[in-house]
């Protein structure tokens, strides 16, 4: 009895920890696949996020087919790298991500990825108003 209480204790207080609508967003940079910093601002109107490799390449295929969208729509693309071996992503992820026409930042501790909300299979779609969430989306495609 006491296992399933503090397991319905601990659960509640990892759920509690996850982005919600009317937070502030509490990242204000991401390194990008160039190791430069991308900036979340208060100018920021939307971020979107892929938590798999499917994901992002649905991200990608339409950030290519909509150039400049990161840029006119006040965007930030975030991809999460945090269960990516460390040899796979020197070796293989960024060299490929380095041959991007748009940054990309790189989600690389799982506290704040942990925080990030998601849903298996579908990209997040935040919007914000000057850091502040003010929807959660989650989509199969943008």
């Amino acid at each position: 009895m006491k296992t399933t209480v503090l397991f319905l204790f601990l659960s509640a207080s990892l759920l509690a920890d996850v982005l919600k609508v009317d937070d502030k967003f509490p990242f204000h940079s991401f390194s990008d696949q160039f190791e430069k910093k991308l900036a979340v601002t208060p100018q920021t109107k939307e971020i979107i996020i892929s938590f798999s490799k499917k994901n992002g390449k649905a991200v990608k295929a339409f950030l290519e087919s909509h150039k400049g969208y990161l840029t006119t729509g006040q965007a930030v693309y975030l991809a999460d790298m945090t269960s990516a071996p460390s040899l796979a992503m020197s070796l293989f992820m960024m060299p490929a991500l380095k041959k991007y026409n748009f940054s990309v930042g790189l989600i690389e501790d799982d506290v704040v990825a942990e925080k990030l909300p998601k849903v298996e299979g579908k990209t997040t779609v935040i919007r914000l108003e000057k850091m502040t969430i003010k929807s959660i989306q989650f989509v199969d495609k943008l």
